[in-house]
């Protein structure tokens, strides 16, 4: 089907199409610690923006208590999704568990493996 017509049924149904973007441009890369990620994204003005409270099971899988947190799958795999929103827009960061624990102890939570920014619709009537 081509993308035009998806488009238009969409906008048929009542459904606004999300305007997802690779999030170019941001200080983040693949790898990075969740917490250097954080402090980056606090330096250049992102604040956390979680999609809800996270629950207990989804803190203690992140092993590390940003507010960012949105939820963490129940998998193997251990997928965390941290949500920040800046100037109407909401950047979402999934990590994955750090592929081994430092030898002094310290929680260093999962490392970034993807992100996007998607256009947030404004509140305001």
């Amino acid at each position: 089907m081509p993308r035009s017509s998806i488009l238009v049924m969409l906008l048929a149904l009542g459904m606004a199409p999300v305007v997802a973007q690779p999030g170019r441009g941001l200080p983040l890369s693949a790898g990075q610690s969740i917490l250097e990620a954080d402090a980056v994204l606090l330096s250049s003005g992102w604040r956390p923006h979680p999609l809800g409270p996270a629950q207990p099971m989804d803190q203690e899988r992140a092993g590390v208590p940003l507010t960012s947190l949105s939820a963490c799958s129940g998998t193997g795999a251990g997928f965390c999704r941290f949500d920040y929103r800046r100037n109407g827009r909401q950047l979402s960061v999934v990590t994955i568990p750090a592929p081994t624990t430092p030898s002094s102890g310290e929680r260093i939570g999962g490392v970034v493996e993807r992100w996007w920014v998607e256009t947030v619709a404004s509140s305001k009537p």
